[in-house]
């Protein structure tokens, strides 16, 4: 099963939605859908969204999240930590950035470990803390990739100076992705792709 990872850039801070699809059934998961809600259904095209995937709550992620899930009936799924997220602009800090963001959709959550069939594949969840509490990377099946949020960027990492950011908890993350195997390409949530993981023969 081929999966293909498409990158949209959406709001002002062109943050990094994705979509992934089977290419073998042309479903897709969208990612982090930021804002822009038009451009994405209309990226979607005739393809058939399984859901919406969150990997944490802040308000540049989860913008355009009502409009996708009522346009094309789709769940969303998102930490349990982070649900408080959804509905409170001071917690998803759009108030600090003067906005005014939240999310009707009633969200699915999803925890550490936990392996999603969506679209025809197999996601596991990786909670990976610092950035914010509930902050998750999606590993892809097949070694596709990792979509790994706010927690690893091109060269560096998320920022944890949020109310629930913990440094401490941002390097146990960052370890547990720099540890993984094998090496797979990295999607963050801005910025250029990356790699996590290393190969057997690099340790």
């Amino acid at each position: 099963m081929p999966v293909r990872v498409e990158t949209l850039h959406v709001g002002e801070f062109a943050m990094n939605c994705y979509l992934v699809e089977n290419t073998d059934t042309h479903q897709v998961v969208i990612v982090d859908p930021g804002s822009d809600a038009r451009r994405i259904i209309a990226a979607v095209g005739e393809r058939k969204p399984a859901a919406v995937l969150l990997t944490h709550g802040h308000y540049d992620h989860i913008g355009a999240v009502d409009a996708l899930c009522e346009h094309f009936g789709i769940p969303v799924y998102i930490h349990i930590a982070d649900i408080p997220k959804l509905t409170d602009p001071v917690l998803n800090v759009a108030s600090a950035f003067g906005y005014d963001v939240c999310v009707r959709t009633k969200p699915t959550p999803v925890a550490d470990n936990q392996i999603l069939t969506l679209a025809g594949m197999a996601i596991t969840v990786l909670h990976t803390p610092g950035h914010s509490k509930g902050s998750v990377c999606y590993l892809l099946p097949h070694n596709a990739g990792l979509l790994c949020g706010d927690t690893l960027f091109n060269g560096g990492y998320g920022r944890y100076d949020f109310a629930d950011g913990n440094f401490s908890e941002l390097k146990n993350s960052l370890r547990r992705l720099l540890y993984m195997q094998p090496r797979v390409k990295a999607y963050p949530g801005h910025g250029g792709t990356t790699v996590a993981g290393r190969d057997e023969q690099t340790l």
